[in-house]
């Protein structure tokens, strides 16, 4: 029995000394941290934020083991949280956010970050009211101008193996490759109409190969009509993307291929060279994006290798350095960068690389979103008797849950991002579509500077009346969430 006491004793008092060795005679612990570090990532400290100069907030963890206390020595940061309780193998989200800043001088506060006698420090930084020396308009004011526009969709991208592509006098046949999926030849009155519905820009998706020679060499003819329709959008009062198109993916020539990859960037730079030279003397509402949907050498939209990603981040930085380096206007231009596929899940952002720039905040980063897949793509076979889909709460958050990962990527990286492709099924219902369009738009437009372009007849090519008012008007409501 004695035994078996002090056997209950010796436990109880090891158990005092492992407390001990945790806290201190005043119950505090003897171990403290207190610490700023990047979101659900406590192994990576944080000792500075930037900010463009927009209102906008970002995201940053607080670590501590102990009572803790964060203030700011400015008024222009509101804290979502002044104060904590410790937690062990635990950090707290802390969402700083700054009122846009309407000087031209960039501004400077500090988070200090106290307890248990410890201090750490985070500065904030945040641009100012500045204008580019030559006047151009940023990536952030366009992407914030742009907030909602169109694609001039199957019309300069079109082509096809069932007409000819020289006329009888064996020079490009253009407005056959214009027509051959269904669209009338674009006028100025369809650019027009855009813009007097309430939109802002237009997104021109440009297919080069077919009218580019053995030395790929683009044709005069086809250049010209690619500048005239420009043109007719600018003229318009609209922003204007331009593209590489369908020189990607299936039949194309412009793959994420590592292994031939020297061969297709000495194509790519002769092509863009030959575009941006065309286009050197056009003001700052004309942007360049840089391909389409690229995919790697088999096509694949899934289980795609490693080097796929390599070759799209060379590419993209080839990009950036062949137009900057043409000088003019295009050292100024607003380029826009694409993931692998145009796609957006965490994986694909998570490889893909930012170009360095030489001059900042003329980069945009787009993708393409066609999801909920089951409402917009209808992927989802239908039964006889089975009703068309309806948007539902669960779509909804299904696609809530995608765009977050995008958010995500714009507080993290602070790039104005471009959904170049959206749309639902012209099929469905148009005031569900409408109801899909804007939750997307308004989603985005209140969570980061994300402009988007929506994929489909919203404004009729021949009569130049919208197709769809209760989706157009859903659109343009949301625009200025």
């Amino acid at each position: 029995m004695k035994t078996f006491k002090y056997m209950l004793i010796a436990v109880v008092a090891l158990m005092a000394a492992t407390a001990c060795s945790d806290s201190n005679s005043n119950g505090s612990v003897s171990d403290p941290t207190v610490t700023f570090c990047a979101v659900n990532d406590p192994t990576t400290t944080v000792s500075q934020l930037t900010f463009t100069k927009w209102n906008s907030f970002q995201m940053v963890d607080i670590q501590s083991n102990i009572d803790w206390q964060v203030s700011c020595d400015a008024d222009w940061v509101t804290l979502s949280n002044h104060s904590g309780v410790g937690m062990t193998n635990k950090t707290l989200h802390l969402k700083v956010t700054v009122e846009e800043n309407t000087t031209e001088q960039n501004r400077t506060a500090n988070l200090t970050l106290t307890g248990g006698g410890l201090t750490a420090k985070l500065t904030i930084l945040q641009n100012s009211n500045y204008v580019d020396p030559l006047g151009w308009v940023s990536a952030t004011d366009a992407g914030n101008a742009m907030k909602v526009g169109l694609n001039l969709y199957n019309s300069l991208e079109a082509f096809g193996d069932w007409f000819d592509w020289k006329d009888a006098d064996g020079n490009d046949n253009i407005d056959a490759f214009q027509t051959c999926w269904g669209n009338p030849l674009v006028t100025a009155d369809w650019f027009n109409a855009v813009k007097a519905n309430g939109f802002n820009a237009v997104r021109i998706p440009v297919t080069w190969f077919p009218h580019m020679d053995e030395n790929d060499q683009v044709s005069e003819k086809w250049m010209n009509r690619v500048e005239e329709v420009v043109n007719f959008a600018l003229d318009a009062g609209l922003y204007v993307i331009i593209n590489v198109h369908h020189d990607t993916g299936d039949g194309g020539w412009l793959a994420a291929d590592l292994s031939n990859i020297d061969e297709i960037t000495e194509r790519y730079v002769t092509l863009w060279t030959q575009i941006a030279t065309r286009f050197e003397q056009y003001g700052d509402h004309l942007m360049f994006e840089s391909y389409n949907e690229i995919l790697d050498k088999n096509n694949a939209w899934a289980n795609v290798e490693g080097d796929a990603f390599i070759a799209v981040n060379q590419l993209a930085q080839t990009f950036v350095n062949t137009i900057r380096g043409l000088g003019g206007n295009n050292g100024h231009r607003n380029l826009i960068v694409n993931t692998y596929a145009a796609q957006c899940s965490s994986d694909v952002l998570g490889t893909f690389e930012i170009p360095t720039d030489q001059i900042t905040d003329h980069l945009m980063v787009q993708i393409h979103n066609y999801d909920p897949a089951d409402f917009c793509r209808m992927t989802k076979e239908l039964k006889d008797d089975e009703e068309l889909p309806v948007w539902t709460e669960d779509y909804q958050n299904e696609l809530a849950a995608e765009l977050d990962v995008l958010i995500d990527y714009y507080d993290t990286y602070h790039v104005p991002i471009i959904i170049g492709e959206f749309a639902a099924n012209d099929k469905l219902a148009e005031e569900e579509r409408a109801k899909y369009a804007e939750f997307m738009v308004t989603y985005c437009r209140q969570n980061a500077n994300i402009s988007l372009f929506y994929w489909n007849n919203i404004i009729d090519r021949t009569t130049f009346q919208p197709t769809y008012p209760t989706l157009m008007n859903a659109l343009l409501k949301a625009k200025d969430y």
